[in-house]
């Protein structure tokens, strides 16, 4: 492969070059042998020098394949790969080109998992994020496999579904609930329907809280319009049934129907307006047709015949009363506990009754079990007598022109509607405040007569024990001795209360205070004063239904049957 003769021509054509320079400069036979000594020992200090640095290169060679076998082992554990096979038969340097090219195919493996992990983790986070979900932000130094990779990309598809699923269920309820505020008249009263209805679909948090609560509210809403509807279509019934009573035209009964449409509160409010206009119709036209039944009454002529047909006629009516005056008198009293009845209830449902001084709830329920033991048994006994009634006479007994039992379900109807009316203002008030404490946060709400006298307490103790008897009457009105209550608080000079030195004025001002605090009226409570007509029973009709009802039991006028 080498050619020794060619190295050696070489060397000698070199050393006879030499020679003739020797020749030429005319040096010594001694001193040309020395120079070709030194030329012989630079030939071979020059080649054992590069052989020493072929050595060290081939060293080097090694043990960059052995760091690289090694760091290719380590990769191909990291990334849970097997190791790539490299062919060892070739030379040193084409295995070592071999493991560097393997080598930067992992890195690059690597770096492309390592990426794609940040992204997918991004991912996860905004839409844990957005789902409200909890998310643990973990340092992923390690690579991750393929297998993990595909398996966080599942969970990721997961997650973009269900958030697609919960922003169409947001979407399809910000549209139910507009609607349905549309149809009940009525604003947001705060909370998720609020928060979706102002920040869009995009921006609300799809939580699973939020979620529940955007069901609850589309619910509650179709409920309450569900049940506006059901009273709608009562109203309308009963709007129909006294349009035939009345006998008006088939066109006006039709465009009256017509124009009264839909079930929301304006159009439930338009509708109840009529009914009663055709009810007090209704009653005015029966006493003119009772009044036009007796003729008499419309004569123009009086003479004794006329007078005899009247004091006949008087004479039937209070006999009608005599003979059904048990009916007449259960009526009145019914008609009397009602009105009480209601009034307890009106009473009952004010908050502030629980801040008064002499609020007793024992009473209270007492009451109540009163009020619902005697009007059922009364109502009952009613029914009875009416029916009795109705079997002898075979006419309807009526009460302002509607009978008595439709009366008596029109009052418990409007009863339970107001009830139920201010159960779900109670409702509305009660989230609106939840909502808001949550929002903002709650504070207990102290009285304002409570404050000023804390204000004035927290004067006086700043207030220095030399401060003049004056001054003290300035700042606090004067409390006589058999009012001063003593306060379980012990102050500085308890010890020396025996003492039969003088109190400060500031301690005197404080027990002045002690006592103001127990006599402090309340916002809603007020001196209890009794009066005789408080004693009394009223013996007023409470309104002018008992008042007519009265005046016909006594004058035996206006009867109706």
């Amino acid at each position: 492969m080498f050619k020794l003769d060619s190295l050696h021509s070489k060397q000698q054509k070199c050393v006879d070059e030499l020679l003739r320079i020797w020749d030429e400069m005319g040096l010594t036979v001694p001193e040309s042998q020395q120079r070709y000594t030194a030329f012989c020992a630079h030939i071979e200090n020059s080649c054992h020098r590069m052989l020493r640095d072929e050595e060290q290169l081939l060293a080097d060679i090694c043990e960059d394949i052995t760091k690289l076998k090694s760091a290719l082992r380590s990769l191909s554990d990291e990334m849970h790969v097997a190791v790539p096979e490299v062919n060892e038969r070739v030379g040193k340097v084409d295995v070592l080109r071999q493991l560097g090219d393997e080598c930067a195919k992992l890195e690059e493996v690597k770096e492309e998992r390592l990426k794609q992990l940040r992204q997918l983790r991004e991912q996860e986070r905004l839409l844990c994020r957005r789902l409200k979900k909890p998310f643990i932000a973990a340092e992923d130094k390690s690579v991750p496999s393929h297998e993990f990779l595909e398996q966080l990309e599942h969970t990721i598809n997961g997650l973009k579904e269900e958030k697609m699923s919960r922003e169409r269920v947001a979407r399809e309820a910000k549209a139910e609930i507009e609607m349905q505020l549309a149809e009940l008249e009525m604003q947001a009263s705060g909370g998720v329907e609020t928060m979706l209805l102002r920040d869009g679909v995009d921006a609300f948090t799809l939580s699973n809280e939020n979620m529940s609560a955007l069901s609850r509210c589309v619910d509650e809403l179709k409920s309450r319009s569900q049940k506006n509807f059901e009273t709608a279509n009562k109203l309308r019934e009963r709007l129909q049934h006294l349009c035939q009573l009345s006998e008006a035209p088939e066109a006006e009964q039709q465009e009256l129907l017509s124009r009264l449409t839909g079930f929301r509160p304006s159009a439930i409010s338009a509708i109840q307006k009529e009914i009663e206009r055709f009810e007090e119709v209704r009653r005015q036209n029966i006493g003119r047709s009772e009044r036009h039944e007796f003729l008499p009454f419309y004569a123009a002529e009086f003479n004794e015949e006329i007078l005899k047909q009247h004091e006949d006629e008087i004479s039937k009516m209070k006999k009608y009363r005599d003979e059904h005056a048990e009916l007449f008198n259960k009526v009145a009293k019914r008609e009397e506990l009602w009105a009480q009845f209601l009034e307890f209830e009106k009473a009952t449902s004010d908050p502030n009754r629980f801040k008064t001084r002499h609020y007793n709830p024992i009473n209270e329920e007492r009451e109540r079990k009163r009020y619902q033991g005697l009007l059922p048994k009364l109502e009952k006994d009613l029914a009875d007598l009416v029916k009795e009634l109705e079997e002898t006479t075979g006419r309807v007994f009526t009460m302002g022109g509607i009978p008595f039992r439709e009366h008596l379900e029109t009052q418990w109807a409007a009863y339970n509607e107001h009830k139920e009316l201010e159960k779900k203002n109670r409702q509305i008030k009660k989230e609106i405040q939840t909502k808001e404490e949550m929002f903002f946060g709650s504070r207990p709400n102290t009285p304002r007569s409570l404050q000023k006298t804390r204000k004035r307490l927290h004067e006086v103790v700043n207030t220095p024990t030399s401060v003049s008897r004056k001054r003290a009457r300035e700042d606090l009105r004067p409390v006589s001795e058999s009012k001063v209550v003593h306060s379980s608080i012990r102050t500085p000079m308890a010890s020396r209360r025996n003492s039969p030195q003088k109190q400060p004025p500031a301690k005197r001002q404080l027990r002045g205070i002690f006592a103001d605090m127990k006599n402090v009226p309340t916002a809603t409570s007020s001196p209890k004063t009794s009066t005789a007509s408080d004693k009394e029973p009223s013996s007023s009709t409470s309104s002018y239904a008992d008042f007519k009802l009265e005046f016909s039991i006594k004058n035996g006028e206006d009867l109706e049957c």
